[in-house]
């Protein structure tokens, strides 16, 4: 028996070794060769003294029995090399190529191609946990027509206390895992001993595969559908409502369990996400196993040692039965079961985007709400079970809500106007728990007082609640998560931020499948610019350019309306403006605190050779910028005000620096009120426009910098105008 022969039983059960010597050894020669390895005779009983001996010495006697072949031994590991207890994690499978089916899966990757494939993605993983490595895929079979298995194995590190030096010693152990892979069934089936290499194992699978894997939500109506409710034998049972005085979780164990279960009323209304059965594992039903089922992780496990040819005939059944449920779900159940019976929550984009359950819980059922709408072709839908607090509280990051009291001379929610400034556009609520909701305007951060809150119609109204009759829009980083689930889980629906819309009014969802007014815009997006951005800057002229970006300031020392006239002709960068004259229409003129707009342009949009541009100048700005800042406030100003001037289709801020995305979001949803769109100039753009303006002029870096700290200096000891 060679060495690799030798490690490979080392990785099955020891009585499946004493199994293989009985079924190939006379007994005599086994009784001969037991003293010869264990150099003592059998006292008694030969299967006793067999058992008492640990799995070297088993293997020592096989070695020196010519009746075992090589082709035994390797028959012997295939059948038990994961006879621990088999678990199943299962996960719904999606080719990004709808027609791929498992016969051109499996043509496609013959000679254990999809090994190749995954060990590519895998060899460079870093492991989180440092007693686990090496993970790779092995070898792979066609179990059957339709599902192909690809074998696993990694090293395990386990760390103890040498009891002959008393010092931290280790030993590595060989696991074993494996995954069935079936896109008729569209299934993924993975099993592996260390629960945490399972998200790696499907996040590889996805790229390897071209296929999009999503885990599984085992439902109680899946369980009660594809499981006898007779073989139940223990359930844990948990509380959904923690207010109720009820336990939050209960244990239930008994031999006839299935049968008794329904007649516990007490228990009526809980949920039950794990349960263990009595399962037959082979035809006739002579065999059986405890099979345990945890619902919201999409796993099924049996407690007992099975070959690999029963688990595999076991195996692919039950996961074929439950596979066949959801797919029926997918294809005709109601919206609610097909939510459920993904594993929504762990989705790694919502999970990436999400801090708390809240949040999670809260835009799923927005979604949900949006997959309804979509389906049921109506255009809004009611979240009976989240009142508005939780609503706004849960999404209070990915939107942004508009207060509109109800004003009861109007009779209907009304706009309320600042009665310091006037402003109605940028009025917000804030509360705080047991305390009354205030109203401060984000123009003039006046705080209205309670009983002075009035409609545009100069109406005194009540704050009964400060989520009365809100309007809550999404950000664009909610409207974005919103498509990429949609898109993922229902391709069928599908949605697109270009054409669909949504918003909420306290707790309806309102849906819209008319295009939606598109608002902002990348510079990218526009082939007007392309000499600007379609071009590379090198890392090293980046950084000069970054010297450049911080020294432009909204004016130069110089400014007036004769030397601005005068500068648009030369070959001078002073000023955040005059990159712009290289490429646009745009006319200097002298920067000063009382206008409105900085640079005026045609730009080519919304069907238009002639859309006006108007863009806000401001300068460098180490951080981003946040709603809050001083500078932000002055932006506002000239905004809202640009905003209501029915000559400019088109605004923009352009600044040497980024805003955050909440301050991108009021601007978004100011613009989007009073139609009109949006094109940011920020730190890259500008860059971009600076090294147009400066190549176009045949400049070097070096003299734009150098003007620029000397009209640094002149402007200091120029007084203020």
């Amino acid at each position: 028996m060679s060495e690799k022969h030798a490690d490979k039983l080392l990785h099955v059960q020891n009585g499946v070794i004493r199994h293989l010597l009985y079924s190939k050894v006379d007994e005599q020669d086994l009784i001969n060769r037991y003293r010869v390895v264990v150099k003592r005779e059998v006292k008694r009983d030969l299967k006793v003294a067999l058992e008492r001996l640990d799995k070297q010495k088993l293997v020592e006697i096989v070695a020196i029995s010519p009746e075992i072949t090589e082709s035994d031994i390797e028959t012997c590991f295939e059948d038990n090399r994961y006879s621990r207890r088999p678990n199943f994690r299962l996960y719904m499978l999606r080719p990004h190529n709808p027609q791929l089916s498992s016969s051109s899966f499996i043509a496609d990757h013959k000679n254990n191609t999809g090994v190749s494939k995954m060990n590519e993605l895998l060899k460079p993983i870093t492991y989180p946990n440092d007693n686990i490595f090496g993970l790779l895929a092995i070898d792979q079979t066609v179990v059957n027509h339709e599902t192909v298995e690809i074998s696993l194995q990694y090293q395990e590190r386990y760390n103890y206390i040498n009891p002959e030096t008393e010092q931290s010693d280790f030993i590595y152990e060989l696991k074993f895992g494996f995954l069935w892979i079936n896109f008729d069934q569209r299934f993924v089936s993975i099993s592996i001993p260390t629960e945490s290499l399972v998200g790696t194992i499907s996040k590889t699978l996805e790229r390897a595969f071209d296929c999009f894997v999503s885990p599984v939500n085992i439902t109680k109506k899946i369980v009660d559908s594809v499981f006898s409710k007779e073989s139940m034998k223990r359930t844990t049972l948990s509380n959904p409502d923690p207010e109720s005085g009820k336990p939050s979780k209960v244990t239930l164990a008994d031999s006839d369990l299935g049968n008794k279960v329904g007649q516990l009323t007490e228990f009526d209304g809980y949920d039950s996400p794990s349960s263990v059965y009595q399962e037959a594992i082979d035809e006739d039903g002579d065999f059986f196993s405890t099979l345990g089922v945890n619902n919201d992780k999409g796993k099924i496990y049996l407690t007992r040692q099975l070959k690999a040819s029963e688990m595999r005939r076991w195996g692919i059944w039950r996961i074929g039965q439950i596979m066949n449920y959801i797919n029926s779900i997918q294809e005709n159940g109601e919206i609610d079961d097909k939510f459920e019976s993904f594993g929504l929550d762990e989705d790694p984009d919502l999970v990436a985007f999400t801090t708390t359950n809240d949040e999670k819980k809260v835009i799923l059922e927005v979604i949900k709400a949006v997959v309804t709408c979509k389906v049921k072709k109506i255009d809004s839908f009611k979240l009976h079970d989240l009142n508005v607090d939780k609503i706004v509280g849960s999404l209070k990051k990915h939107t942004i809500s508009h207060f509109y009291p109800y004003c009861d001379t109007c009779d209907h929610y009304a706009d309320i106007t600042c009665n310091n400034c006037g402003n109605t556009d940028l009025l917000t609520v804030s509360v705080k728990r047991g305390q009354a909701p205030k109203v401060v305007c984000s123009f003039c951060y006046t705080e209205l007082q309670q009983d002075n809150v009035r409609c545009l119609m100069d109406h005194k109204v009540r704050i009964d609640s400060w989520y009365d009759g809100v309007v809550i829009n999404p950000k664009s980083t909610l409207v974005e998560l919103t498509e990429k689930i949609i898109n993922k889980y229902f391709p069928d629906e599908g949605f697109s931020h270009e054409e669909e819309s949504f918003y909420l009014q306290n707790n309806v969802v309102h849906y819209s499948s008319r295009v939606a007014s598109k608002v902002m815009f990348k510079v990218r997006e526009l082939q007007q610019f392309k000499p600007v951005w379609d071009r590379r800057i090198t890392p090293k002229r980046r950084e000069e350019l970054a010297e450049v970006l911080s020294l432009l300031r909204e004016k130069c020392s110089k400014h007036s309306v004769d030397a601005c006239q005068a500068c648009q002709h030369e070959k001078s960068v002073r000023c955040i403006m005059k990159p712009f004259v290289t490429f646009t229409d745009h006319k200097l003129h002298p920067h000063h605190g009382q206008e409105y707009g900085d640079i005026s342009f045609t730009i080519q949009m919304l069907g238009m050779d002639d859309a006006v541009f108007v863009g806000i100048a401001k300068s460098y700005e180490k951080k981003p910028i946040k709603p809050t800042d001083t500078k932000a406030y002055e932006m506002l100003q000239q905004f809202v005000y640009k905003c209501k001037d029915t000559t400019v289709n088109v605004l923009g801020i352009v600044v040497a620096g980024e805003l955050e995305q909440g301050f991108v979001a009021v601007l978004q949803d100011l613009a989007g009120r009073y139609k009109k769109k949006v094109v940011m100039w920020t730190y890259e753009e500008l860059m971009l426009v600076v090294d147009f303006a400066i190549k176009k002029y045949d400049l070097s870096i070096a003299e734009v910098v150098e003007e620029l700290k000397a009209d640094k200096v002149k402007r200091k000891r120029k007084p203020a105008s």
